[in-house]
């Protein structure tokens, strides 16, 4: 017992001795305390350090274009229809459906062609021993005996032995009705050109409704393996730029939540430990929730998502940006920061969201939706190659998960570090207000940045630094 009891003792000193220090060394703990938190919450950092990203997924990319690839060929064969005639002329069209589109990896060809808005048609016309004719051939397509002018018609004149024409006919007649419809049981191109001087009409005919082989239309090759290898040459190699910067908003968004949370008069300090934590899992929520549903949407729309990202982009980030400012003038207010402290806050609002937890996952989703509208391009375009690219909407999520998670656990266990320091949350109680302002600056100018479209430029100026351009 008096062992017990000495163990006792020692531990008690050792407590004091430490709450001690910290009371005399208060500005240096507190300045420690930040600086070990985002080194912490930056962990993931390591990913572009250590890892060949960009090799990974050319690895990766090999592996799921050579099945691309074989399917492409496949669905090629499975659409086109061969139009005999006289002449020397060999004609074959390829019916190129939305599908098609999706499964032949012609994702570069989806914005030019518009496969949602028109039927488009491609016709292959080979000679061997007379030139082809120096025009494009006359098509006309036939559905169920009613009869379409192409809207357009795209190929080379010039050319002698090969040529590829690509035509395209609305999908609506004029009354806004589609000329293709569910009940439609056949479509028939019918092409015309100097292939024999009778300029004999060839024909094509489709019977509807198409339908696909299941291996392809099936999700790619796929494993636990290239899931986790997707999930780390996209951190390392392409998202890094959003990340960097979330980290600043995630800070902020803790600061400031927990600054409003600081100054409510009688909260212990380990209900308010809890609390920041709390924050912090909603915000990782928020963010995780968003990538995750990326990775969905595209791994099962494919090719179209790349229509949905290029129209709407710019409208993402608008509204991602005024979301983010008004979310930061509403936590500078609830920490009552000078300036907005008198501002009144929706009731409504108040009751819904006393904690911040909901704040804390809208910053954080509004902040990476809006991070991917700005790099749309780069970003979706690598994430159709590579998770849209597997034909799966639950290995698409799956892909964007485990990716999310990595940067998920260091944003936790830095927040867990700031949450069981309960008597540093004490000494900085009395700067609530400076704290929510900083906070709200910090949000409100991403916030800015978003709808202003210059993500890239801070992304610019923040990579060399970091030797990671």
């Amino acid at each position: 017992m008096a062992i017990d009891s000495n163990l006792h003792v020692d531990a008690a000193v050792g407590r004091d001795a430490r709450s001690g220090w910290l009371a005399r060394h208060r500005g240096i703990g507190i300045a420690l305390l930040a600086i070990l938190s985002v080194l912490i919450a930056s962990a993931w950092l390591v990913f572009p350090y250590f890892l060949e990203g960009r090799t990974i997924l050319s690895d990766v990319g090999v592996t799921v274009q050579a099945d691309r690839r074989a399917k492409s060929v496949s669905i090629a064969q499975h659409l086109t229809r061969f139009a005999d005639g006289p002449g020397e002329a060999e004609v074959d069209i390829v019916y190129a459906t939305p599908t098609y589109f999706d499964v032949a990896d012609k994702g570069r060809m989806v914005a030019e062609y518009r496969p949602d808005l028109f039927h488009v048609f491609v016709v292959n016309e080979t000679t061997h021993a007379v030139d082809l004719p120096a025009e494009l051939p006359d098509v006309k397509l036939i559905v169920d005996g009613r009869e379409y002018a192409p809207v357009d018609t795209e190929g080379p004149i010039d050319t002698d032995h090969h040529r590829a024409t690509t035509v395209r006919f609305d999908r609506l007649n004029a009354n806004g009705e589609p000329i293709i419809s569910d009940s439609a049981q056949r479509i028939e191109l019918r092409l015309s050109s100097d292939w024999d001087s009778e300029r004999t009409v060839r024909s094509a005919v489709w019977a509807l409704p198409i339908t696909y082989p299941e291996e392809l239309v099936s999700p790619g090759i796929w494993s636990p393996i290239i899931v986790l290898a997707l999930s780390a040459g996209l951190l390392s190699a392409v998202l890094t730029p959003c990340l960097l910067q979330l980290i600043v908003v995630y800070f902020a968004t803790l600061t400031g939540l927990g600054a409003e949370e600081l100054s409510r008069t009688g909260v212990a300090a380990a209900a308010t430990s809890r609390q920041v934590f709390l924050i912090a899992l909603a915000f990782v929520a928020g963010f995780m929730i968003l990538y995750t549903g990326a990775g969905a949407v595209i791994g099962y729309a494919g090719k179209s998502a790349q229509l949905l990202f290029a129209d709407s982009s710019r409208s993402v980030g608008i509204v991602s940006g005024i979301l983010m400012i008004g979310l930061g003038i509403w936590v500078g207010a609830r920490a009552r920061a000078p300036v907005v402290c008198k501002l009144a806050m929706p009731g409504m609002a108040q009751r819904f969201d006393k904690g911040g937890l909901v704040r804390s996952a809208l910053l954080a989703a509004g902040f990476s939706l809006g991070c991917m509208a700005c790099f749309g391009g780069a970003i979706i375009a690598t994430l159709l190659v590579y998770v849209g690219a597997l034909g799966s909407a639950t290995i698409g999520a799956a892909v964007m998960f485990v990716f999310s998670l990595g940067v998920a656990v260091p944003f936790l266990a830095a927040a867990l570090l700031l949450s069981r320091m309960t008597p540093m949350l004490s000494q900085i109680s009395r700067y609530t207000p400076q704290l929510g302002f900083a906070s709200m600056v910090v949000i409100i100018s991403f916030g800015v940045v978003l709808l202003t479209d210059n993500f890239h430029t801070l992304s610019n100026i923040i990579y060399p630094w970091l030797g990671l351009s």
